[in-house]
């Protein structure tokens, strides 16, 4: 028997649960930041009504290439996704499709994705994705600064310290019971490589479904820290000498009978891997230079990938395009039969557009059929090696010219998406850091 491979947006009206009392209908900027209006249950059935909406100026958001004069877009919510907030029960949290007038928004993120999904259910593969989020909880200090909101969490290898993980329970615990509670199946919670550093593992799901969880994961923790006096950051490297915070994708796919289509027990390499498995691999190296842009979207981004680690030793983020076994100092890995690990993607992403992207340049690498060459064993070197972007303006620079990804995520979208980050780049140029006064000012 087959199974259809689908992400239509169902069209049938949910009802609230009890206790619901408002609904926060939620759409994503350019930067993949929570956006929404909250409807009362009252208004909630007429919100859902054809045509109708929670309407929103487009010009108020990065990302959607309008202007003050242009009409009001439409949240349009899918009442299928309504999520009642654990911690907030009379509050639930619906994703909706962005509407501009009668057409779906050129600038809707999750549209993007949706329509990515459908391309690869044309190819008969159904994405699976799992994403781990790396995160710091940080307290700010008297004079304006950052500091891990545990004082006694001082370890140079903190990795799994049992002790700081007994000292941040109360917030950690009540994140894990919320993840829980919403069915999402937490296989682990452990204290990371940097001081106040932590990592939730959650199961897996389509790649639409892990793109709506990661945006919810963030809003939550990011809101039980605030209850606890806590901020709780995916910032990829918010404090120097420490660490930085990946969200690494765990990706497999589907076939039409439900099969893992990457899995292969007889490869001859001994990784588990098809070659439809290698194919899709290929692809995302091959696009991995301009993925950069949509992965690891911020100028903060790329000091994670390319500092000199923390106090532990190692950076433990990629900087080589390439591929291995359990390795994790490549930026694809292999960690078991069937799937592969993208490394080079942390928390400040827009979720729904990285993987909109990977997922295309793995598509371009099945129909290509492209070769991904030999795995790399012991420690990936550059040497030799193409690498990812050492800057934010690199990485646009290649998305830029890159045909695949700009078709997947749409002429109108990405031309916004890269205009909005050049101007970042523009402001971060031209700031001056305490840094750059210190060593330079009285050098000559």
């Amino acid at each position: 028997m087959t199974t259809e491979i689908s992400s239509a947006t169902p069209a049938v009206l949910q009802p609230l649960p009890d206790g619901v009392r408002y609904v926060a209908v939620q759409w994503v900027d350019v930067h993949g930041a929570a956006k929404a209006k909250i409807v009362p249950a009252a208004a909630w059935e007429a919100t859902c009504r054809p045509g109708a909406g929670a309407g929103f100026a487009a010009f108020a958001n990065h990302g959607f290439a309008r202007g003050p004069e242009h009409p009001e877009f439409r949240a349009v919510p899918d009442s299928s996704t309504l999520t009642v907030l654990p911690h907030r029960p009379e509050m639930g949290i619906a994703f909706s499709t962005v509407m501009d007038g009668d057409q779906i928004a050129t600038g809707d993120a999750r549209a993007t994705l949706r329509r990515v999904q459908d391309r690869a259910a044309a190819m008969g593969l159904a994405p699976m994705v799992g994403i781990e989020p790396e995160f710091y909880l940080l307290r700010s200090t008297p004079d304006g600064g950052l500091e891990p909101f545990d004082a006694l969490d001082r370890l140079d290898k903190p990795c799994y310290d049992l002790k700081a993980l007994l000292r941040a329970a109360p917030v950690v615990t009540a994140m894990v019971d919320m993840m829980e509670e919403l069915g999402w199946g937490v296989s682990a919670l452990d204290h990371e490589d940097g001081n106040g550093q932590f990592e939730i593992n959650f199961g897996f799901a389509d790649a639409l479904t892990t793109a709506d969880r990661f945006m919810l994961l963030r809003t939550m923790i990011a809101d039980i820290a605030d209850a606890h006096g806590v901020i709780a950051t995916f910032m990829p490297k918010p404090m120097a000498g420490l660490t930085g915070s990946g969200a690494h994708v765990h990706l497999s796919c589907l076939d039409l009978e439900g099969a893992n289509a990457f899995l292969e027990e007889d490869d001859p390499r001994g990784l588990g891997l098809s070659r439809t498995a290698y194919a899709f691999l290929a692809g995302v190296l091959a696009h991995g230079r301009a993925l950069a842009a949509l992965t690891m979207p911020t100028v903060n981004s790329y000091r994670r990938l390319h500092s000199g680690g923390g106090s532990s030793g190692a950076t433990w983020s990629p900087n080589a395009i390439v591929f291995g076994g359990n390795n994790r100092t490549t930026m694809l890995r292999v960690p078991g039969p069937g799937r592969f690990e993208d490394r080079a993607i942390d928390g400040s992403c827009n979720p729904y557009l990285a993987l909109a992207g990977i997922i295309a340049a793995g598509l371009d690498g099945v129909e290509r059929r492209l070769d991904a060459g030999a795995p790399v064993d012991g420690v990936a070197s550059p040497l030799g090696a193409e690498t990812l972007p050492r800057t934010l303006a690199e990485a646009l620079d290649a998305l830029e010219v890159d045909a695949v990804l700009r078709e997947a995520i749409g002429e109108e979208a990405i031309a916004e998406f890269i205009a909005v980050k050049r101007v970042e780049w523009g402001a971060y140029m031209g700031s001056v850091s305490r840094f750059e006064q210190d060593t330079y000012l009285r050098r000559t």
